[in-house]
């Protein structure tokens, strides 16, 4: 299982109810107007058609997939449409608005807006879709072979690694090139994707942009304020990444306050007792100890799953653990009790608790008899906006070992974060001209950024860092743990900054600090 399929498995079990609903999207057609029509329940969806190359208005066309949960204040209350991106590259805004968001962003924001996401280029339902592979098995088949794509890209215990990672690179780089016979791969990058906002809020006839953006999101957000200042209204970008190094294929300031956020899990956990905390210790380096001793353990000997009546079997070993770690520090509220529990249970054998959250690996190779909905395409996208927008890495497989020596000393999460660039060196597709900074503007109102003192993959500093380019702009800090305000555990105090931004237009004091209203361990009902 690959650590961001994983991922997002995970973001989907956070979200208040199981989301199982689907849409046939293959009967939208794509228009240069709005038609919304019923989907998903409570949501309106439509396709909008927009150029492929904006250069060329008349020439081949991308079908962009929207998906609204409309304001329900009488008319009269109505203040615009929010657009919403909830990360990635390679996240759905047409799934995970109705999975998770929708009703969120409405209780935080009011019910005057209506509230809009979409598939970005390549994405989900958006076409031309974003493939490299022929077929779902083919594409499986890739991702599951660790000498081909490893989420945990661990250099330091298996030294041929890298180079087997570097050659597999370049063939997923070649594949990419060849099979984009749509031509997509040269327009797929956050510039167009800032174009595409642009034309979305022209053809609602809204003047201005109003924007939330979290984690990748935040790349997007400040790169239409780059690129269009005069045409913000509100925009908030949360969970900040640093979008200068984005730009420059650098990614590994990404991890500057990884080990301060497993620390509040260490922190938190002794805090708690061992009422609150099942995997407690007397300190908290003894339990930092005692979870490296759980990793040398199922290093040395890893541990097999396999249950019967569901289907479901793996191998738990350092790797697949650091994965369970690496995820929980996203959703500490949600996940660091869990977390805790399941070390507990590791200790003494037990993976009841890990095991909830694996799936069976058989229906993956399963061949599409055509009658299946178009599969999760979240990874070539990643790589493919990823790669894209940034200058060209390339290099030998000993350039790629000498990356990875001089970011393992920055974070020990080094080798969860490492894929990004081994899917980097072997990329073939760049634009010549594309929008790659700088990322400052005098925008037409300010920007509030918003950082967690201890965000796994965004660290504060890269909000600090991309404010200084707009001036007014205002970075609310939250003192909380996990990625981005939504999942780091709610703040009536941080909701309420949001709130007044873009209703009023007020701005938090320059310093303003929230605390989040939850604990990390609270008390067992």
């Amino acid at each position: 299982m690959s650590f961001r399929s994983l991922l997002f498995s995970i973001l989907l079990l956070s979200s208040s109810g199981a989301f199982a609903q689907t849409f046939d999207w293959s009967s939208v057609q794509a228009t240069a107007n709005f038609s919304w029509i019923d989907c998903y329940d409570s949501f309106q969806c439509t396709r909008l058609k927009v150029p492929l190359d904006y250069s060329k208005e008349d020439g081949a066309s991308v079908g962009l997939a929207l998906i609204k949960y409309p304001a329900t204040a009488p008319a009269d209350d109505y203040r615009g449409m929010v657009l919403f991106n909830p990360g990635g590259p390679g996240g759905s805004g047409v799934t995970e608005l109705p999975a998770t968001y929708g009703p969120r962003l409405a209780q935080v924001l009011g019910p005057q807006y209506d509230i809009i996401s979409f598939d970005p280029r390549g994405v989900g339902a958006t076409t031309p879709r974003a493939e490299f592979f022929l077929t779902e098995t083919e594409r499986n088949l890739w991702y599951n072979d660790p000498t081909k794509f490893s989420s945990i890209v661990n250099a330091t215990h298996d030294t041929t690694l890298l180079p087997k990672l570097w050659a597999s690179s370049q063939i997923q780089g070649q594949l990419a090139k060849d099979r984009d016979t749509a031509g997509l791969l040269p327009f797929i990058g956050t510039e167009n994707v800032a174009r595409d906002l642009l034309r979305i809020i022209d053809v609602a006839g809204q003047e201005k942009l109003l924007y939330w953006g979290i984690s990748y999101g935040t790349v997007l957000g400040a790169t239409f304020a780059a690129m269009f200042p005069d045409r913000v209204d509100r925009l908030l970008i949360d969970g900040v990444v640093d979008v200068q190094n984005w730009y420059l294929g650098d990614m590994t300031s990404d991890l500057l306050d990884s080990d301060k956020t497993l620390q509040a899990f260490f922190d938190s956990c002794h805090a708690a007792g061992p009422t609150r905390c099942a995997f407690y210790a007397d300190s908290a380096s003894q339990i930092q100890a005692n979870l490296q001793k759980l990793y040398d353990s199922v290093r040395a000997s890893p541990i097999p799953v396999y249950d019967a009546s569901s289907g479901t079997y793996a191998v738990i070993d350092a790797n697949l653990l650091k994965i369970f770690v690496f995820v929980s520090m996203y959703f500490p509220h949600i996940y660091f009790p869990l977390l805790a529990q399941g070390l507990a249970e590791l200790q003494v054998g037990n993976v009841s608790t890990f095991s909830a959250f694996l799936t069976g690996d058989a229906s993956v190779y399963e061949c599409n008899t055509g009658t299946n909905p178009p599969y999760a395409n979240a990874q070539e996208t990643f790589t493919a906006v990823n790669c894209g927008d940034a200058v060209e890495v390339g290099g030998s497989a000993a350039d790629l070992t000498a990356y990875w020596d001089s970011f393992k000393v920055k974070s020990s999460f080094a080798d969860s974060w490492m894929y990004q660039r081994v899917g980097c060196v072997g990329w073939k597709v760049y634009r010549e001209g594309r929008f790659m900074g700088p990322i400052s503007g005098n925008t037409s109102f300010p920007l509030l950024l918003i950082g967690n003192t201890a965000d796994p993959v965004a660290p504060l500093s890269a909000a600090k860092k991309t404010a200084a380019g707009f001036p007014g702009a205002v970075v609310l800090t939250q003192n909380a743990a996990g990625h981005t305000s939504f999942f780091a555990g709610s703040s009536n105090c941080t909701d309420g900054y949001i709130r007044a931004y873009f209703f009023n237009g007020t701005l938090p004091k320059e310093g303003t600090v929230c605390s989040v209203d939850q604990e990390l361990f609270p008390a067992r009902s």
